[in-house]
């Protein structure tokens, strides 16, 4: 299961691994104050993008479409394919620093690797036929 909280939120037992997804690195004392496992910043928006949706707050679905379109064109696809199927069996929670709970990074984050789960479970129904 795929669990999206902000940075600053208290971890929980079934977090899981807790991931960092944002453009921007952490320092050390932050990633343990916040209990963050691994910091994917290779993951996040580019800081182009993450500037221009901080400066257009009403401009999610064109920062989603954006985002999307570059995380599916990444060299990091497989890694996310195989993030997105193991969240069949195991928890992991994606950080953000978002102003809104429903729009930002890691929700974004979240929806694609949910399309590329249903996406990767069609493709192997098929070819088991």
């Amino acid at each position: 299961m795929i669990k999206v909280k902000h940075l600053m939120d208290e971890a929980e037992q079934d977090d899981g691994q807790r991931l960092w997804v944002e453009a921007t690195g952490l320092t050390r004392d932050l990633r343990e104050w916040c209990k963050v496992d691994h910091v994917l910043t290779h993951l996040g928006p580019s800081a182009k993008l993450s500037d221009w949706f901080e400066r257009h707050p009403d401009g999610f679905d064109y920062f989603r479409g954006q985002y999307h379109e570059a995380l599916a064109e990444s060299p990091y696809k497989v890694a996310l394919q195989h993030l997105a199927k193991a969240a069949g069996t195991e928890n992991f929670t994606l950080l953000h620093t978002g102003e809104s709970a429903d729009q930002n990074a890691a929700v974004a984050l979240h929806e694609f690797l949910n399309e590329l789960g249903a996406w990767s479970t069609s493709q192997e129904g098929q070819e088991g036929q």
